[in-house]
């Protein structure tokens, strides 16, 4: 019996994955839940498992290819004396025009009929702006392919080199690197930012993470990321509009909060998810952030690590920035960028104390959050770090 394997939707958002590497080779034997190949979506590289058992007969795409979702990849088969059908696999062009027949029926005028392409690449065209006329096709016949017009893209995009003496080098980003990117771009583009900062006295959360680590030492250290993440996940319970989605004109507000922790990398960033965070005390956050953190520097995020993240947290201060403005991950509409602890001189009723300090700064999509909510957000976010003891109920 002959069964496809097909590229998996690994998330809402996905459209289609990159080969990163065959665990396995043609011939070799598979069995039903064991690890197949590795595939970088647009959150994080993940392994897929075999969803039946037999041979690896054919592997239809090599590594590095970038392939849409239910595509077929490869065949495995019950013995390998079995044949696949000519027609399964032969090739990748034309599976690209049958699964994209119903973009002939979106061509618009402007596209030039008369111009040879396939559906995928004339959708691509119209959502970029490239010319298809003064593209050169590589397939069949001169056909436009997608890969033609990604290529014309690129080109497009890549300044013009000044003569600099010296040494240079070119730096590919990695795919991780390149969807961040875009995403990034997107939000900054199409969400109306503003921006909100307050400073939140830390005496009292300083003197309360002392006693912490002094009554239960360094098994499980608890952070001041710990105490954000806390902090603003009673405050999103309480203001549920913030724990919200922007989605196509729609507000999609949440029960759960599922707080992503911006995690740097050299591979490029991570967003790991607390899940229930409002649910959790301080110590299982703790336990929780330093696993998803060890695993993100690892790159073993599973799936379920980095989805579902209905706010975002990003903390600068280990790396002694005061305060900086962040972009929004989209469709979340609200981002918490926090600074360092400093101390600084504070006047309290007439007299000048110097106190631990820290600058928080609420990026907001102005299409659902205004400056009242995004204010009161805050204020409670102020309240609950600086009276800490509210963090342990």
């Amino acid at each position: 019996m002959i069964k496809k394997v097909i590229m998996p939707k690994l998330g809402e958002t996905m459209e289609e994955g990159e080969i990163i590497k065959w665990l396995k080779k043609e011939g070799d034997a598979v069995k039903e839940g064991e690890p197949l190949l590795e595939i970088a979506t647009d959150k994080a590289n993940i392994e897929v498992e075999a969803t039946s058992s037999g041979y690896l007969k054919k592997i239809l795409v090599k590594e590095g290819d970038i392939v849409p979702i239910t595509k077929t990849i490869a065949y495995i088969v019950d013995s390998m004396d079995e044949e696949i059908p000519l027609e399964e696999g032969e090739s990748k062009k034309e599976v690209e025009v049958s699964d994209e027949k119903e973009e002939e029926k979106k061509e618009t005028p402007t596209q030039l009929r008369e111009v040879k392409a396939s559906p995928l690449a004339k959708k691509l065209a119209r959502e970029k702006g490239v010319d298809l006329t003064k593209i050169k096709g590589t397939g069949p016949g001169g056909r436009i392919v997608k890969e033609d017009v990604i290529k014309a893209i690129e080109k497009m995009a890549v300044p013009q080199v000044e003569k600099i003496e010296g040494e240079q080098k070119e730096i590919v980003p990695s795919r991780v690197e390149k969807i961040m990117a875009e995403k990034m771009q997107l939000s900054k583009r199409e969400i109306p930012h503003f921006y909100l900062t307050v400073e939140v006295d830390f005496s009292e959360a300083v003197k309360l993470r002392e006693d912490l680590i002094d009554e239960f030492g360094d098994e499980i250290r608890i952070s001041y990321t710990d105490f954000l993440i806390k902090a603003c996940a009673k405050a999103l319970h309480k203001l549920p509009r913030i724990n919200s989605h922007y989605i196509q004109g729609k507000i999609i507000s949440f029960s759960r909060v599922n707080i992503g922790l911006a995690v740097a990398r050299e591979e490029g960033l991570v967003v790991p998810v607390i899940k229930d965070a409002h649910r959790k005390g301080l110590f299982e956050i703790a336990k929780e952030r330093v696993e998803l953190v060890k695993k993100a520097m690892e790159d073993k995020l599973s799936l379920d690590d980095i989805e579902g993240g209905t706010f975002t947290l990003s903390n600068l201060g280990m790396m002694q920035i005061k305060n900086f403005a962040a972009i929004i991950n989209p469709p979340q509409v609200c981002l918490l960028a926090t600074g360092e602890i400093k101390d600084r001189p504070v006047a309290i009723e007439g007299e000048v104390f110097v106190v631990p300090v820290m600058e928080m700064t609420l990026s907001c999509d102005h299409r659902v959050v205004d400056g009242y909510l995004g204010s009161k957000f805050l204020q409670e976010v102020k309240k609950n770090l600086e009276k800490p003891a509210l963090l342990l109920v």
